[in-house]
Formats: structure tokens, sequence, C-alpha cells
């Protein structure tokens, strides 16, 4: 009876071991990470890692600067997105409080056109973005379609 217990709570001692060191078989990096746009940080933003030949997509949101995110090893692709507010909507008989109105102003050269590499591993499971360049510009003016749906929200029918 006292070696069948002892061998137990060896058993349960193992998993609970197994448990907090979090061996779950995927092989997944925890990353914790920086980004920051011309040396400060974004503010507000999203960053996608795709991988470069074998490997897990993963992505974060960009809250003041910092995200966290989980991946495996390898060479990534990296692409940044982030907003910053330009201005507020006008409060309407439909919508009643004032919205901010939100610009994507990283150029498309670190997201949609991002050739920027970086390499994940496990010796070192933190990320530092730090982009540089001329911030995109919103455009003066509305366009016809700003305009149709600034009327449609507005309560107007075109």
């Amino acid at each position: 009876m006292a070696i069948t217990s002892s061998r137990s709570l060896m058993c349960s001692a193992l998993l609970v071991i197994v448990a907090l060191v979090g061996c779950n078989g995927d092989g997944k990096l925890s990353i914790d990470g920086t980004a920051t746009w011309n040396g400060q940080p974004i503010q507000k933003g999203y960053i996608e890692l795709q991988p470069v030949g074998d490997g897990h997509f993963a992505s974060a949101e960009i809250v003041d600067g910092k995200f966290r995110l989980q991946t495996t090893p390898g060479k990534r692709l990296v692409k940044v997105t982030a907003e910053k507010k330009i201005g507020e909507t006008p409060p309407t008989d439909r919508i009643p409080e004032a919205k901010p109105i939100m610009f994507q102003f990283v150029p498309p050269k670190f997201n949609s056109e991002s050739t920027l590499e970086m390499d994940i591993t496990a010796s070192n499971p933190t990320l530092e973005v730090a982009l540089e360049g001329s911030e995109l510009q919103p455009k003066s003016g509305l366009s016809t379609e700003d305009k149709r749906r600034m009327n449609l929200q507005a309560g107007g029918r075109r």
C-alpha cells in the first residue's frame, strides 16, 4: 500500500511539474515585443508575423508600443499597421456622439509590401520592431464616397 501511494504521489508531482513548465508539445514561444515609429512607441496598431518557409502565422495588437504573441522559431516576414486619430465625426441625429476618425499612417513598405524579415529564436524571446520613414498623410477634402457615407450616417437617402 505504501509503494502504490508513493508512485501515485510521484506521478501526480510529475504531472504538476510538466503543467507548470508549459510543455504542451506545440513548440511555440511566448514573444514580448516593442514597436516604434521614428523612435516613438506606436500607440495603436497591429503586427503580423508570416512564416518564410515553415512555421506558424502569428499576430497581435500593439498598444502603447508593446505587444505579446506566440509563435514557433524561424524566419518571419513582419507587417505592421498603425493608426492615429486625425479628427472626429460630428454628432448627428442617428449617431449622437462624436466618433474618432482614424488614419493608417504606416507606409505600405512596412505592411502590404513589406520585405522586413526577422528571426525568432528560443534563445532571445523578444522582438524589437523599430520602423522609420515618412508617414502617410490623409488626403485633403472628402471623396465622393466619403460624402455619400456621411450623408447616409446623417440619415440621408443617398
